[in-house]
């Protein structure tokens, strides 16, 4: 039984009849119900990958199937808007894209485009809404008047309010303090924990370790690593040769490892790992 949510072919895509291909020969699968992080220095093809898999762009060559959606050069306009009601997308800063009088309003849009009623996108507005932390006070408030992460969480209710069986996230806390940033990570974490089916495109290395289950990492268009992100950070040679950073916890990590080596017994890539790990072994050291 297949469990991907998507499986790419042999997709190359080419935006000036092929001269530069912006993907080349990209195979790769995304299992249902996981995180999948997609890492790559700018140009690299994240921004087209994804604009391939929500249906905005069709391949130059090769093949996808998204949530079971086929999709070659040749897909047709009706087919991409029955794979759309299967995908929600967040942009990077979705914020820009609210528009109307009031979060209520703004939140229904999407389920009213979907075939929705008023009440039932009313409902499902609500309930995204509640699941984002936001007050029922502010329902008829513009979105205009609201701070930043308030904002951002209002056209992501947007999102989930469409009830998306895949979710695309395009570096969802750039540009957030850092308490909005803990807010949105602990909603992604909520969503993994409901096995929602997440693709992450971030720069971001501590939330590749903390939330993803696997990473791809692309190069000038093509796949170079599909893995766990314990292998990933675990290969200071690779993430050198691609100028890749490491979280802040592995840097730490190593650095006590090479004066203890022994307190390991496991790689530690975030910070509540590392944590454990030392307080497992002070715990160890009270009782010696």
């Amino acid at each position: 039984m297949d469990n991907s949510a998507v499986s790419y072919q042999g997709v190359k895509l080419s935006y000036d009849d092929g001269v530069t291909w912006a993907l080349r020969d990209f195979s790769a699968t995304i299992p249902q119900g996981k995180v999948t992080a997609i890492i790559g220095h700018t140009g690299s093809g994240k921004s087209s990958l994804m604009n391939l898999t929500d249906g905005l762009l069709l391949p130059t060559s090769g093949e996808l199937v998204v949530m079971g959606h086929k999709l070659t050069t040749m897909t047709k306009k009706p087919a991409l808007n029955k794979l759309r009601h299967s995908i929600g997308f967040v942009f990077q800063f979705p914020e820009h894209q609210l528009f109307a009088d009031t979060v209520l309003t703004d939140v229904m849009f999407g389920p009213i485009n979907l075939g929705l009623t008023t009440q039932e996108a009313k409902k499902a507005a609500k309930v995204a809404l509640s699941e984002l932390g936001i007050d029922q006070s502010l329902y008829e408030r513009s979105p205009f008047e609201l701070s930043g992460g308030q904002q951002r969480r209002v056209a992501i209710a947007g999102v989930l309010a469409m009830k998306p069986k895949l979710l695309i996230l395009d570096e969802p806390t750039a540009g957030l303090d850092p308490d909005g940033q803990q807010e949105l990570l602990a909603l992604i974490k909520r969503l993994k924990q409901a096995g929602l089916t997440i693709l992450l495109v971030t720069h971001q290395m501590e939330q590749v370790a903390e939330l993803a289950d696997r990473v791809l990492v692309l190069v000038a268009g093509q796949l170079v690593f599909s893995g766990s992100p314990r292998k990933l950070f675990a290969d200071p040679a690779f993430l050198a040769k691609y100028h890749l950073a490491e979280p802040q916890t592995v840097t730490f990590a190593q650095q006590i490892m090479e004066t203890y080596p022994e307190l390991f017994e496991h790689f530690p890539i975030t910070p509540t790992e590392l944590a454990d790990t030392l307080a497992k072994n002070i715990g160890r050291q009270d009782h010696e």
